[in-house]
């Protein structure tokens, strides 16, 4: 055989291995997807970047981050159902609806794909069909929220603005603010304030957008025309906050109430757009979350338990509390 030949023979077998390997490569990724409840948040993209740094930092995962774009529970249900069949190597579930998104969780679990919840977990009665729940503690962060109204009042009407009425996480950050002004401890659940320790919440109130930024804002502006002498405004989420102008033009009115703590107002979260809004005394506080851990640590457990590993039944990530004065310093770094 001549050189010419023999150097081309080895130089295709040399091609034919790099291209094995490449194929072998891309057969050996895991793909592990995280379904969200809504991606036109803005909770939304710091979930997918700790998502897929995560990945990038294990080497052989794909994150694959999907999600309704306008709140869509039975769209979300769609989407992981598509993920199950897929045959995903791991799943990642905030159930927008947790009973629907139960039956699709069964059916991971029946195909022996490891599921895990973040940020929304399922009815404790579905708890088995996870392997752990990523993300806040929802009781507390509720507790927190109404320890910053405590500070500031002892009693009087407060409105609570909400997401889905139908969201678990919510549900308990609203238990926990209820509690909390009611002077209870959590086994006693208070389903509304009526008085007890001297709170109440006025007629229409809590109020639920369904995620709808839009709806949030004109809520805001439609509690406090209705309650001109409400004493605390509570969102356990920053939807209105999303839409600074609409917000502003429903609280500057209000500036001189907020300015001298007879109107006190707290919100959850502390991104990009609500820092201004604090800073500027439109807000006393704002208590934010983790959005970025919460994708990063989502990956990691399903990472041990396609393994075959176990993990902690519950994986906390934390808040943050920002006030005005730190607003626009060193508030919200690890959010934004």
């Amino acid at each position: 055989m001549s050189l010419s030949k023999t150097l081309g023979t080895t130089l295709s077998l040399a091609c034919l291995a790099i291209g094995m390997t490449a194929v072998q490569a891309n057969a050996e990724e895991r793909e592990f997807a995280l379904v969200f409840k809504v991606l036109n948040n803005a909770f939304s993209p710091p979930i997918q970047a700790g998502c897929e740094a995560a990945a990038k930092k294990l080497g052989d995962v794909k994150c694959t981050y999907i999600g309704p774009t306008e709140y869509d529970e039975a769209k979300e249900v769609q989407l992981a159902q598509d993920m199950v069949t897929r045959g995903v190597a791991g799943l990642g579930i905030s159930a927008g609806n947790p009973k629907a998104m139960a039956r699709i969780m069964k059916m991971a679990k029946e195909k022996g794909i490891p599921v895990v919840t973040y940020d929304t977990d399922v009815l404790p009665e579905d708890a088995g069909l996870r392997s752990t729940y990523i993300g806040t503690d929802n009781y507390e962060f509720g507790v927190a929220l109404a320890q910053k109204v405590l500070a500031h009042k002892k009693d009087g009407t407060v409105c609570i603005q909400s997401g889905a009425p139908a969201s678990e996480n919510l549900k308990a950050r609203v238990q926990g603010i209820r509690d909390t002004l009611a002077g209870v401890t959590k086994d006693k659940g208070i389903e509304t304030l009526t008085g007890q320790n001297g709170w109440t919440e006025p007629a229409g109130c809590p109020v639920y957008n369904n995620d709808d930024i839009t709806l949030a804002a004109q809520q805001v502006r439609d509690v406090m025309t209705n309650n001109p002498d409400l004493s605390a405004f509570v969102a356990v989420g920053g939807w209105a906050q999303y839409a600074p102008e609409a917000y502003k033009q429903a609280m500057t009115p209000l500036k001189a109430r907020l300015d001298s703590k007879d109107l006190v107002v707290v919100f959850g979260d502390n991104f990009g757009p609500q820092l201004p809004l604090l800073a500027a005394g439109l807000s006393h506080y704002n208590i934010g979350q983790r959005p970025y851990d919460m994708g990063f640590e989502t990956i990691m457990p399903l990472d041990k338990l396609s393994k075959g590993g176990t993990v902690e039944p519950f994986i906390k990530t934390g808040t943050e509390i920002c006030t005005p004065q730190d607003a626009l310093t060193t508030c919200g770094k690890v959010a934004n």
